[in-house]
C-alpha cells in the first residue's frame, strides 16, 4: 500500500511538471508575439510584451530542471517554445561576432560613427550634478562620434553656454562639432558635417499618462539632411517617444487630469496608447523620406513592441540585431533594463559596429553605431 501510494504522488508530480512546463511554454509564445497587438485594441499586450524576457528566464530554469530530473517531455516542450521566439530573442540579443560582422572600407570617410543619447538635460534640475563638469558630455567627447543625436537635449530653452554642467566643455564642442543644432523640444545635434533640418509631422502640445504638460509644445522627431564629405545624401530622424512618467511627482511641469488616477500601472496603460500615436507620426516621415536613412532616439519602448513594430516597418534594420554583441539595456533607471533606445536604418548602408556605451550622469545610456555608408560605390 505505502509503494502504490508513493507510485501514484511520484506520477502526479511528473504531470504536474509537464502542465506547467506547458503553461510557461505558451505564456513565453504569447509575450514574445504580443507585439503584434494593438494596446488600443488589447490593453494587457504592450505588458506581455515587457514581460517576454523575465518569461523567458522563467522557462530557462524550467528546462535546467527538467534536465536535472530527466522529464525529457518537458524538455521538448520548452525547446519547441525557445525556436519559436527565436526571431524575437534575436531583436534582444545581438548574436554576432567578429567573423560575421561585413568588411571595414579602407577610406575612413567612407564609415560614419552616429550615436544617439537621452541626455537629461544634462543634469540641469539635479542639486548635486548641476554644478559639476558634465559626465555624460565627457562620454560623448570621449566617445568622438562623427555625429550625436541627443534627447533631452536641452534644459528649459537655455543655451548650453548657460548650462554650468557644460561650460567646461564648450570650447571643445565648437572646435570638434561645428554644426549644431538645439530645438526647444530638447531634440538636438552635434555634427562634424554640414547639415539642413526640418520638422517631423505637426506641432503637438505635449502630452502624458497624467494630463498634459504645462505650457510645453514642440514636435515628435526632427529630420536632419547631412551633407558628407563622398557626397552621399543621408538623413537622419531623431525621436523621443512618449515617456510612462514613472517618476511622478518629481517633474514640476506635469499637472494631473481630473480624470486619472496616477498608479504605476494606469500611467503604463495610457503611454501605451500614446506612444503608439507617436508611433504613427514617425512612420508617416519614414515613409516620406529618402532611401538613405537613420532613425533612431529615445523610443521610450521594448525591441518587438507596437511602437517598434510599428516604427520599423518592413524596410528598416535594427544595428543592434545586425552587428550588436550580446544583451544591451540602455534605460539604467528604476531596476527596467531594457534597450528602449534603437538606431534602425535602410538605404545603400550597412552597419559595421554596435556599441553601448556605459557611463554618463544620464538615466539612459548610449548606443553608438559605425557605418558603411558607400557599399553600392564598393560593389557590394
Amino acid at each position: 500500500m505505502p509503494t502504490r501510494y508513493y507510485n501514484r504522488r511520484k506520477k502526479k508530480k511528473n504531470w504536474l511538471y509537464e502542465i506547467l512546463t506547458i503553461i510557461a511554454s505558451v505564456l513565453l509564445i504569447c509575450c514574445a508575439y504580443a507585439g503584434a497587438v494593438n494596446p488600443q485594441s488589447f490593453f494587457p499586450a504592450p505588458f506581455m510584451a515587457l514581460a517576454f524576457i523575465p518569461m523567458l528566464l522563467l522557462v530557462l530554469v524550467l528546462l535546467v530542471g527538467a534536465f536535472i530530473w530527466r522529464r525529457w517531455w518537458s524538455a521538448l516542450i520548452i525547446l519547441v517554445a525557445i525556436a519559436a521566439t527565436l526571431p524575437i530573442l534575436k531583436l534582444f540579443v545581438g548574436m554576432n561576432s567578429s567573423e560575421n560582422r561585413p568588411p571595414v572600407p579602407a577610406d575612413p570617410k567612407l564609415m560614419l560613427k552616429v550615436m544617439t543619447y537621452n541626455v537629461l538635460g544634462f543634469n540641469y534640475q539635479d542639486p548635486e550634478l548641476c554644478a559639476k563638469p558634465s559626465a555624460t558630455m565627457k562620454l560623448i567627447l570621449d566617445a568622438d562620434p562623427d555625429v550625436v543625436l541627443l534627447q533631452e537635449g536641452t534644459a528649459r530653452d537655455l543655451d548650453w553656454s548657460q548650462v554650468p554642467s557644460l561650460k567646461p566643455y564648450i570650447g571643445e564642442i565648437k572646435t570638434r562639432y561645428p554644426y549644431c543644432y538645439h530645438s526647444s523640444e530638447g531634440l538636438s545635434m552635434m555634427s562634424k558635417y554640414p547639415f539642413t533640418t526640418q520638422t517631423v509631422g505637426d506641432a503637438w502640445h505635449s502630452r502624458s499618462p497624467l494630463g498634459f504638460t504645462r505650457g510645453q509644445s514642440g514636435h515628435l522627431a526632427r529630420a536632419y539632411d547631412l551633407q558628407l564629405p563622398s557626397g552621399k545624401q543621408l538623413r537622419l530622424i531623431d525621436f523621443r517617444l512618449q515617456s510612462y512618467h514613472l517618476s511622478f511627482g518629481k517633474n514640476p511641469n506635469i499637472r494631473v487630469s481630473p480624470d486619472v488616477k496616477p498608479s504605476p500601472l494606469e500611467r503604463m496603460r495610457r503611454s501605451f496608447v500614446l506612444r503608439g500615436e507617436n508611433a504613427s507620426v514617425i512612420r508617416k516621415a519614414i515613409d516620406a523620406s529618402p532611401a538613405n536613412l537613420i532613425v533612431c532616439g529615445d523610443m521610450n519602448d521594448i525591441a518587438a513592441s507596437h511602437v517598434y513594430r510599428t516604427i520599423s516597418g518592413d524596410d528598416l534594420h535594427d544595428a543592434w540585431c545586425e552587428v550588436g554583441t550580446g544583451y544591451a539595456s540602455t534605460y539604467n533607471s528604476h531596476s527596467l533594463y531594457y534597450r528602449i533606445d534603437h538606431v534602425l536604418y535602410r538605404g545603400d548602408l550597412h552597419a559595421l559596429y554596435a556599441k553601448r556605451l556605459k557611463g554618463g550622469s544620464s538615466d539612459h545610456y548610449p548606443l553608438m553605431v559605425t557605418f558603411d555608408i558607400d557599399v553600392t560605390d564598393r560593389g557590394n
